[in-house]
């Protein structure tokens, strides 16, 4: 047997809120919500007084109870089935079944000792509720008073309807004597409502006629369930006495408790699972945002893309043309021929820095051909390369011419390619008659390279973000062609080596870039 009680949620929230009303209305000036917190103070002091004016006369009448010991058990069974008030999932209805043995007492006992079960029966439902901090004990004795008014006030009121109806209509059928179970319940549940819905009235303002059409749903239910349970508990306890409390009352408390366990494992639960659903809402957010992040560096990525290739295409065909129709000198030919192949360098560049791209975004492990070598040696062939790219610009290029043997294991295709990069982009962002410096040394366990120039430098705040994929200084970007790839590869290939990469920069001052690769055990053994 249970009944969904929405209206002692609204109960609990009218409390809830009161105190807060009570002082925002000391501080408006006196209306008509002040006068309506003046007549809920008085209506709450009202149901108080009568709620404990029918405890008191069935404390008072206790003794004169037949078989006292059974209403005292159904007085412990009430206050245990009201402090098993179990709050649905959404947390909008309740569910009870003290009704049920309060209304049988009414059978077994009468209106007064029925009446003071209920109004007793809600000090467990207090208790539970009581907020272990900021209480205002004057609130909570105030809902504590209400709580019993009403529900004692009712179910006397009822009790009173049905004592009165089963001396009219006597006992003489099944049928006749459910008769005043029935009315009997129809009018408990009605002034337990409207004794609620005055109150609500005079707390915030809502009219009964809204809080009944809300809430006539559950009329049926409490209806059944305390003209049938009050009935069954009645007809139990007067055949079989104890052994009829044992045997019908016990099973339903006991399914009170279990249900509510089960309500409130299944809360869990739901409460698990919201935070499981926010937590993969957050993580399909977070997936959606980079994916977008990854369409924009894609969108960016072919601009450029699209930019730096027409250029050297557009040198490429250009100058092809020319050789085709004109008579050229052989200086012109070595002149056009050398712009032709630069231009094919940048674009062989672009391609291998697409591929390279590709490989590290598939997440496979970069391929190492490990060899022992000189990388002293390595840096000077290299910057030896890239004179001619000097001496376009008049830079002047430093590097060792013979320098002394520094003996790495690494890939050396790779470990070129960083080298060449880097240099390339030293003077790439240099000016004319700049200075690019070239070093490698040794320190500890590791091998150094380093790079130096007193080029345009790199601006703070985007040097954090100088090895990303697709990053390019913006005031750079008309200097010279690029997609921004070269430096994020250039530190996944040192990486991939053991090594690590840092810069330093100050802008209109230069930059120094400087990897770091460990160094072969026979070299340190030479030393």
């Amino acid at each position: 047997m249970i009944s969904y009680v929405q209206r002692q949620q609204n109960v609990l929230k009218y409390y809830e809120m009161s105190a807060a009303i009570d002082e925002r209305d000391k501080k408006e000036v006196p209306g008509w919500k002040s006068r309506l917190r003046n007549l809920r103070q008085v209506y709450s002091a009202v149901l108080s007084l009568a709620g404990l004016v029918i405890v008191l006369l069935g404390l008072l009448s206790f003794p004169e109870y037949e078989n006292p010991s059974i209403l005292l058990l159904l007085l412990f069974f009430a206050i245990a089935t009201q402090s098993t008030m179990t709050y649905l999932v959404g947390g909008n209805v309740s569910v009870s079944v003290s009704g049920a043995i309060s209304f049988a007492i009414v059978g077994l006992y009468g209106p007064v000792a029925a009446g003071m079960a209920a109004a007793i029966a809600e000090l467990g439902l207090w208790l539970l509720s009581l907020r272990p901090n900021n209480r205002d004990w004057n609130h909570e004795v105030e809902r504590l008073g209400v709580n019993g008014g009403i529900h004692g006030v009712s179910i006397f009121l009822a009790g009173l309807v049905f004592v009165w109806l089963r001396n009219r209509l006597g006992t003489d059928s099944f049928v006749i004597e459910g008769v005043p179970w029935v009315i009997g319940a129809i009018v408990g549940d009605q002034v337990n409502f409207w004794l609620l819905s005055i109150i609500i009235y005079l707390a915030n303002g809502v009219r009964p006629k809204e809080v009944w059409r809300e809430n006539r749903w559950a009329i049926p239910m409490n209806v059944l369930v305390m003209s049938i349970g009050g009935g069954m508990i009645t007809l139990a306890v007067s055949q079989f006495g104890l052994l009829g409390l044992a045997i019908f009352v016990l099973p339903i408390i006991l399914s009170a408790y279990s249900f509510r366990v089960t309500v409130n494992n299944a809360k869990q639960q739901m409460e698990k699972l919201e935070d499981m659903v926010t937590l993969r809402t957050q993580a399909l957010a977070d997936a959606n945002h980079k994916l977008e992040e990854l369409h924009k560096e894609k969108d960016s990525f072919l601009a450029v893309l699209t930019h730096d290739m027409r250029t050297p295409l557009t040198s490429i065909r250009g100058y092809g043309s020319i050789m085709k129709d004109r008579e050229l000198t052989r200086d012109q030919q070595v002149k056009i021929a050398k712009v032709i192949l630069n231009s094919q360098d940048t674009l062989l560049e672009i391609v291998n820095n697409i591929l390279e791209l590709e490989k590290l975004q598939s997440g496979v492990p970069i391929l190492l051909e490990s060899s022992n070598f000189d990388l002293a040696l390595l840096v000077k062939n290299t910057a030896e390369s890239l004179e001619t790219q000097a001496l376009e610009k008049q830079i002047t290029l430093s590097y060792d011419q013979i320098p002394s043997p520094i003996m790495v294991t690494a890939d050396m295709s790779k470990i070129r390619r960083v080298i060449l990069n880097l240099i390339s982009n030293a003077l790439k962002y240099t000016p004319e008659s700049g200075l690019v410096s070239v070093r490698t040394d040794v320190s500890g366990r590791f091998a150094v390279f380093q790079v130096e120039d007193n080029g345009y430098g790199i601006p703070a705040d985007e040097l954090p973000y100088i090895f990303d994929r697709y990053s390019r200084v913006k005031g750079h970007r008309h200097l010279a062609i690029g997609t921004g790839l070269g430096l994020a590869i250039v530190k996944s290939l040192i990486e991939a080596h053991g090594g690590e990469i840092t810069v330093q920069s100050e802008e209109n001052v230069g930059s120094t870039f400087t990897f770091k690769l460990p160094i072969t055990q026979t070299h340190q053994k030479s030393e």
